[in-house]
């Protein structure tokens, strides 16, 4: 799942996220993903930093999964 496809699926579950990619940091672990979802009493939010989009992506799926939210491949 590409990170578009990743970011329709969360909205279709209520899940706010972004994908960011930052210049000033040089170089270093400039990808950045963000979700935050859940209930009002079991609010969560994970972030995820990293090398690469596809190293980002790695590691925001296995977060998600520890929320409940088996993304597709």
């Amino acid at each position: 799942m590409d990170a578009a496809a990743m970011l329709e699926w969360l909205l279709e579950r209520d899940v706010s996220a972004l994908l960011r990619v930052d210049a000033e940091r040089q170089g270093v672990r400039p990808w950045t993903f963000h979700a935050s979802g859940g209930s009002q009493d079991n609010r969560w939010t994970i972030r995820a930093d990293a090398d690469s989009a596809e190293e980002c992506l790695h590691r925001v799926r296995k977060a998600l999964k520890a929320h409940g939210l088996d993304l597709p491949e």
